[in-house]
């Protein structure tokens, strides 16, 4: 069983919205302190973070129907609507009195969900990608992955095994065996080209407990020299603070 931090009772709910980028600006910063001294919540986020990396990096994005978009907003709104009238413990079922700790964990997770409509918006945007993640497969299915083998600094993660995944142009990182980053630091992706420094990117990461992660690289691979990791502050940085653990050059 995991063990929670200090202020796991306040922060434990916003894991879902953290990782689908809808938990508001001004609590990304406290969440993210709190990640660094509560297990619990960096491994309810490594958990869910390779589901969520993976809508984006499956396929081709595809362009949904305007008329699939109308409707899952319609119940979006709806939702919301209902959620609003009838108070803020509607949406909560009772707790079998003999649950498991996690399960409880679990639900306590997916029951913050409802309560924040910029994650409601968030989730209407998944299932707009999963549109089109079927759309991409009933017009022909996924294009070719290549896979290039990361360089992976000994001294930081000895044992560690990385490769970059490359589908269209563009890349989804694939660590085996990796050591979570020292305490109090995060994983933070960055992008060189030809010529010029690593540029800072959001992508934050850490690893589920058996050392595994599956990390999408934003944006298109066009013109990228290498894909570099660090460990950083909470929150990340804009200059790289220590020498690369990964590094993966797609071309």
């Amino acid at each position: 069983m995991s063990v929670t931090g200090p202020g796991h009772g306040a922060w434990g709910d916003a894991v879902g919205a953290y990782v689908l980028g809808a938990l508001p600006t001004e609590e990304c910063a406290g969440f993210q302190a709190h990640l660094t001294v509560c297990q619990a919540c960096r491994d309810d986020v490594a958990d869910l973070q390779a589901a969520a990396d993976a809508l984006p990096a499956s396929v081709p994005q595809v362009a949904p129907p305007a008329a699939l978009k109308e409707r899952i907003m319609a119940v979006v709104e709806s939702e919301a609507a209902l959620l609003a009238a009838a108070g803020e413990r509607a949406d909560r079922p009772a707790a079998p009195a003999a649950a498991p700790a996690r399960a409880r964990g679990r639900r306590r997770l997916l029951s913050g969900f409802t309560m924040r409509p910029a994650l409601a918006a968030a989730c209407a945007v998944a299932l707009l990608v999963a549109g089109g993640v079927a759309g991409a497969l009933l017009r022909g299915g996924s294009p070719e992955v290549r896979t290039v083998t990361a360089q992976v600094d000994r001294a930081q993660a000895p044992g560690a095994s990385v490769r970059l995944q490359v589908r269209d142009g563009r890349g989804t990182l694939v660590a085996e065996r990796m050591p979570p980053p020292p305490r109090g630091r995060v994983y933070q992706v960055w992008l060189k080209r030809p010529g010029g420094d690593p540029q800072p990117t959001a992508v934050l990461w850490s690893v589920r407990r058996d050392g595994s992660a599956q990390v999408a690289v934003p944006g298109s691979l066009d013109g990228v020299e290498a894909v570099l990791v660090t460990d950083e502050p909470p929150g990340g940085s804009e200059v790289p603070s220590k020498a690369p653990v990964i590094t993966a050059q797609p071309a």
